[in-house]
């Protein structure tokens, strides 16, 4: 070997010259959109069943940036209610707009509304399908006109019409000697098939298999290059062959005496249908729709029955896939075992092993009487779940009628009040965006509920807004943290943001000497970083530690311990102060009257 390869960042160099990179230090990537993200599991009139394995994940869990999606997609029903609900669970403006994002879990197994239509070829039909499953399909109706270049859509408000669809992409001709000449297309193979006299011009049958040709110009250049053939593009170059409308053989289309135009006619009224976001086509043999002498109206569009197991299979959806990611996920259900199979994957995901900090809430059946509910928020036992007692009343998803809801709906509205704003926040005496509540307990009763754990409603003083009494948890164990929804929720919030900046920041690095060439990382830079994010972002921007006023003690006890084995790495925080709600205050005046007597000169 004649020299030496040189080293640099890892990487050897034998050519000479000046050679250089520049390196960012790390930065902070920012709170997780999850801490304003509420998952809501419930029945919907309307909307695609949640666990449907035939949809892909982001169709069976609904994202929802405000109420007016909701009101669209899902109609009516609990889950309707709640995610409207929830947009504006509060008249305090720090929480009036609710969360930022909801997710919504159908667990009702609706059936769509569709018709059967025929198409340009006798005897082949294809269903037209409402999109969003329920009886809200029964009120849309089409029609197609003008040899199916012309589609009409409408709902019970608006008809929407298409331009002319503009379907023609190629035209084809056989121009060899052959007797006769028959063009298929069955959507992989386009055939021509020569019978009859033999051609005596070296014309053979074509065969095209279209995976080789992808676009409309590809095809018609390989057609025209072939002996006895020929071909005109008539559309966009760019079209994919994939999309033209399959050809039958009992159709006996003939390319010998006249030419023939291959269109895509059923691709377009597939895509302007899905652009409406209200119809699709179903469909065995790509054949588009013939035209229709009026509109066509859907049938069939009915609301299905929830099970118990549909909301266990949606909890376990929540816990065990990517597409539904948040803090916070509620049950809109009474159904004992739905509530406590939640605070089983709560405990398991805010676990170690689960490494899936989240925080739930369910509600307490409303036919039981106030001790037996009272019991039940008792065995629930949980400091990651909220348990609502109090009914209430509140407008429908509709706007126009009012509804008594079971106690699953204050814990929905405690829980988006939470994540509509920073999870220290509190939902306790924070004014609630609801008509009434029906159910009056007695002090006595209200006591008891509090002890348990539960969500009760009470008013304001001076008849004042209806509040929620006290942010607890179902937890049965005395302890300040755990006892309280927002201490519970800040301390989840700092394990799941530490985990994942960790994970981000550290995981897959490789720790060197400080005096190595090249290093970015050093085992002294790790205490650092961990420092620098416990003062920058928890003390300061996010404000879940706090450091004592009285007594002096800091936020944080920056001498914590850190062990290294191998490739593993222990930290051991010995001390942090976590913040908390304002509860309770408590004042004595020592007062007395006016005493003494005074001459007047």
């Amino acid at each position: 070997m004649g020299t030496r390869e040189v080293e640099f960042l890892g990487r050897g160099y034998i050519q000479p010259g000046s050679r250089g990179a520049f390196r960012t230090k790390p930065q902070s990537a920012g709170i997780s959109p999850d801490f304003n993200t509420l998952i809501l599991i419930g029945p919907s009139d309307n909307g695609p069943y949640t666990n449907n394995q035939s949809l892909p994940l982001n169709k069976r869990v609904l994202e929802f940036g405000g109420p007016d999606e909701a009101r669209q997609i899902l109609g009516s029903g609990d889950l309707a209610d709640a995610v409207v609900c929830a947009f504006s669970p509060s008249k305090d403006s720090r929480f009036a707009n609710g969360p930022q994002t909801i997710k919504a879990l159908n667990v009702s197994q609706n059936q769509s509304a569709s018709a059967v239509v025929p198409t340009t070829t006798l005897g082949i039909t294809n269903t037209v399908k409402a999109i969003i499953p329920g009886p809200k399909g029964n009120q849309l109706r089409f029609r197609v006109s003008n040899n199916g270049t012309i589609l009409q859509v409408a709902d019970n408000e608006n008809i929407l019409t298409s331009q002319t669809l503009e379907a023609n992409d190629l035209r084809i001709q056989y121009t060899g000697n052959a007797t006769n000449a028959t063009l298929t297309f069955d959507g992989d193979v386009l055939k021509v098939t020569l019978s009859g006299t033999a051609s005596t011009d070296l014309s053979k049958d074509l065969v095209v298999d279209i995976k080789s040709y992808e676009t409309l110009s590809e095809l018609v250049s390989y057609i025209s290059s072939q002996i006895g053939y020929t071909s005109v593009l008539l559309s966009q170059p760019d079209r994919k062959t994939n999309t033209l409308d399959h050809i039958l053989i009992s159709e006996n289309l003939d390319v010998k005496s006249t030419s023939q135009t291959l269109k895509s006619l059923l691709f377009r009224q597939e895509s302007f249908f899905n652009s409406s976001g209200l119809l699709e086509i179903i469909s065995q043999e790509k054949k588009p729709l013939s035209d229709l002498s009026g509109f066509v109206y859907l049938s069939g569009g009915v609301t299905g029955a929830a099970t118990t197991k549909n909301y266990l299979d949606a909890i376990d959806t929540v816990f065990d896939t990517e597409a539904a990611k948040g803090f916070y996920v509620n049950v809109c259900t009474s159904l004992e075992p739905v509530r406590l199979y939640l605070a089983d994957k709560l405990s398991n995901g805010n676990s170690a092993e689960g490494s899936d900090e989240r925080f739930g809430g369910a509600g307490l059946d409303l036919e039981k009487s106030i001790e037996e509910r009272i019991e039940d928020i008792k065995s629930l036992n949980s400091e990651y779940m909220v348990a609502g007692f109090s009914p209430l009343i509140r407008y429908k998803a509709d706007r126009i009628n009012l509804r008594t809801y079971p106690g699953w709906m204050i814990a929905v509205l405690h829980n988006a009040i939470k994540a509509s704003s920073n999870v220290r926040e509190t939902a306790t005496f924070k004014d609630l965006n609801i008509v009434d509540a029906p159910e009056i307990l007695t002090k006595t009763q209200i006591k008891k509920v509090l002890r348990a754990g539960g969500l009760v409603i009470t008013k304001k003083p001076n008849a004042g807004p209806f509040k929620i009494e006290f942010g607890l948890t179902t937890y049965q164990s005395q302890n300040l943290i755990r006892n309280q929804a927002s201490t519970v929720c800040t301390a989840l919030a700092l394990v799941k943001d530490l985990r994942e900046w960790l994970n981000v920041t550290f995981t897959g690095e490789v720790p060197t000497d400080p005096d190595a060439l090249g290093t970015s990382l050093t085992d002294a830079d790790i205490r650092t970083a961990v420092i620098q994010r416990i003062r920058n972002v928890y003390i300061r921007q996010y404000g879940w530690l706090t450091r004592n006023i009285y007594t002096g003690e800091g936020a944080f006890d920056e001498n914590f311990e850190i062990r290294r084995d191998g490739d593993v790495i222990y930290f051991i925080f010995p001390d942090g102060k976590i913040v908390t709600p304002i509860n309770y205050m408590f004042f004595l005046l020592n007062l007395d009257v006016v005493r003494g007597a005074k001459s007047e000169v």
